[in-house]
């Protein structure tokens, strides 16, 4: 009897000190076999329920809160002094699964407000990771940050080298989500070698994988490799097939990202013989593409087509957006390849669409991966002035702990002489009385700082509750005004196409498109300057033909000009091999050009030229506007400044073009300069060096 607790005592620290890749079927057979055994006891039956409920948690959600439901039942039933959390906690993770992050978290705060009440340490920082977890998933990554900071403290103070290890794979997970790779790798590392030293064969596991996608996120391909076969490795030792099956698949997905059609499709067809979309749906979405892409390649069109139209429905069904665009877009071209035009094209809108919902979703998390990154800079901050005041408050305790000794001794030492010399007592009475006053000031010290920090606590709320309005201030920016206007831009496309209008309506469409168009590039272009100055990196240098990129960019705006009858004349002996940033040039030119056909009259000349002076390129753009007025050169390249010239053509102008221009020239560590007199034109001149 004893022995058999042990095992379930210990199967049960296993499973709450990892994150499972998938539903264990075999442990859970096992654990149901146990928990019908007669003669079973109530604390044995209430580690079984909660190891059965952990073990669903991910395939089927409601048969965890199910199984665990009774356990917290039968805990209460028997006032179990510990762990009486642990099945509260395990239902969080079941409603997380979900996606039902309101009821998540209410069962998150049940068991951490629990685990404080029966001072059950190892519980509460568990139970503090799985809120973070929680949040970590629905999108609220400053508070993921600090439940997991509070988790680690806590697993740090109990030296708990498990939860430690589960904390840190955790945190992995925020910084891979910020791209701050080298961050990710690092927790991860950390992780990987916990779980080692305790000889954890399943999170070892878990932790290479987790650092191979890291790796393979970062764009280093053999690192990630490499991290997946050792894994293979320990998987193959444990006899675990659904793990060995999820290496398997990351393994054929980084293969097929290097074009290895062949061993891809072998590793995801043994995925699909280990998996259904029953006993883990995402998994078996993942290895059907692979094997789609593979057939596709192989030009097997009807059966490609098969598989992604399987796919897409599964993708539909289980809201998961990434692969329903992954299988649309494969399935449009196997209609193609097979004769279906209408049907390719109706997909290829389709997939055009979900893109668009995607881009949304991802400026939205470029913006809250900003503030993230601006908060988690401002609890540094607050980290350093934290301990900083800490190394004070020791300094002085240890001032007043040696004060303290040395008034012990003296006041020893006056006892065992005061019979030989009493004019020495008065002496004593006079240090005592100093050594008081200076405890009174030690005391009103540490009440002066007992103030400031509460200080501080307020202006940091003021501060959150600032950071709150910025972040919905950009959330309306980048989804409720950014998204309708590109709807409405489809709704007119469509209505241009499909529709059968008169002349009228459709110069009515157009003046729609163009006013959309203008709005959303207004919103772009305010991001853009945004990213541009919160990106304060080097350019990327490499080296090009800045003739040819020219010439190219220049060609982009022929049917700009062509609407206006402009003539653009060029001259150009750049040379073929400029080093320097590419982007960044391509950026500058389109403004220039951009900025020169905007501000010229109908039936105007545009000259361009480019010529090299020794290192230097020199490009210059010439129009014959209205110039610039000596009021307006005072504003020139200022972010928001419209001038008083006004587009010739009705386009749309918002002052931030110079600015992007100049900030991006700066970079590359060369001038512009504006030859423009009011009502004769103006000329930029651009001189960029080759680094």
């Amino acid at each position: 009897m004893k022995v058999r607790i042990a095992c379930i005592l210990s199967l049960a620290v296993v499973i709450n000190s990892i994150q499972g890749l998938s539903q264990n079927l075999s442990t859970i057979d096992s654990l149901h076999f146990t928990l019908n055994q007669k003669n079973q006891s109530q604390k044995d039956e209430f580690e079984i329920l909660n190891a059965i409920g952990f073990e669903y948690r991910y395939s089927y959600p409601d048969s965890t809160i199910y199984y665990c439901t009774k356990a917290s039942k039968l805990g209460k039933s028997i006032s179990l002094t510990k762990d009486l959390s642990k099945p509260l906690s395990y239902i969080g993770l079941a409603y997380a699964a979900k996606g039902v992050y309101d009821m998540s978290a209410q069962y998150h705060e049940q068991a951490i407000q629990i685990a404080i009440d029966q001072q059950d340490s190892i519980q509460l920082g568990f139970g503090y990771n799985n809120l973070g977890r929680m949040f970590f998933d629905g999108g609220d990554l400053v508070r993921a940050f600090d439940n997991l900071i509070l988790s680690k403290n806590i697993f740090e103070k109990l030296q708990e080298k498990s939860g430690l290890a589960y904390v840190y794979r955790s945190l992995a997970n925020i910084y891979k989500s910020q791209n701050d790779f080298d961050k990710a790798i690092e927790m991860s590392t950390q992780a990987y070698q916990l779980r080692k030293q305790l000889d954890d064969k399943r999170g070892i596991v878990s932790s290479l994988l987790e650092l191979g996608l890291i790796y393979q996120a970062k764009g280093d391909t053999k690192a990630a490799l490499e991290r997946l076969r050792i894994a293979h490795k320990v998987a193959e030792s444990m006899n675990d097939k659904v793990t060995l099956a999820e290496l398997k698949q990351g393994e054929a997905e980084i293969l097929l990202n290097e074009d290895a059609f062949e061993e891809a499709y072998i590793k995801a067809t043994e995925v699909l013989k280990t998996v259904s979309e029953v006993t883990n749906q995402k998994l078996f979405i993942r290895a059907s593409l692979v094997k789609g892409k593979y057939l596709l390649q192989q030009k097997q069109y009807s059966l490609a087509l098969l598989t992604f139209e399987d796919v897409i429905a599964k993708s539909k069904l289980a809201g998961n957006l990434l692969y329903e665009i992954d299988a649309v877009g494969n399935a449009a071209l196997c209609y193609q390849a097979l004769g279906y035009g209408p049907k390719s094209q109706a997909l290829k809108n389709q997939h055009d669409i979900l893109k668009e919902q995607i881009k949304n979703t991802d400026l939205q998390r470029q913006i809250e991966r900003l503030q993230f990154l601006l908060q988690i800079e401002k609890k540094e901050k607050e980290n350093e002035l934290l301990k900083a005041s800490q190394i004070e408050s020791s300094s002085i305790i240890s001032a007043q702990r040696f004060q303290n000794r040395m008034l012990i001794i003296l006041f020893i030492s006056v006892t065992v002489v005061m019979a030989f010399f009493w004019t020495f007592s008065r002496k004593r009475k006079i240090i005592n009385q100093k050594l008081q006053v200076q405890n009174e000031k030690i005391l009103k010290q540490q009440n002066e700082i007992t103030k400031v920090n509460e200080d501080l606590k307020k202006q940091n709320h003021q501060l959150n509750d600032l950071n709150n309005e910025k972040n919905s201030l950009m959330n309306i920016v980048a989804h409720d005004l950014k998204s309708p206007l590109n709807r409405i831009t489809g709704l007119a496309s469509i209505m241009e196409i499909e529709s059968a209008l008169s002349s009228k309506q459709l110069e009515y469409l157009q003046m729609i498109k163009q006013a959309t168009h203008a709005g959303s590039n207004l919103i772009i272009d305010l991001l853009d300057v945004n990213a541009i100055e919160e990106n304060a990196g080097s350019p990327i240098m490499s080296t090009f033909d800045l003739n040819f990129l020219l010439l190219d960019r220049i060609n982009s705006f022929k049917v700009s000009a062509e609407l206006k009858s402009i003539q653009m004349e060029v001259t150009s002996t750049l040379s073929s091999s400029f080093k320097s940033d590419p982007d960044y040039l391509n950026r500058i030119l389109d403004n220039l050009i951009s900025n020169a056909i905007k501000f010229s009259p109908k039936k105007s000349l545009i000259t361009i030229s480019g010529l090299m002076e020794g290192n230097d390129a020199i490009i210059k753009v010439a129009d014959r506007g209205p110039g610039f007025s000596k009021a307006d050169k005072g504003f020139l390249f200022q972010k928001f400044k419209k001038l008083s010239a006004r587009p010739t053509g009705g386009e749309s102008s918002n002052g931030l073009g110079l600015a992007i221009v100049k900030t991006l020239v700066d970079r590359l560590n060369g001038e512009i300069e504006l030859i423009s007199e009011q009502g004769h034109g103006a000329t930029f001149v651009v001189k960029i060096p080759s680094l």
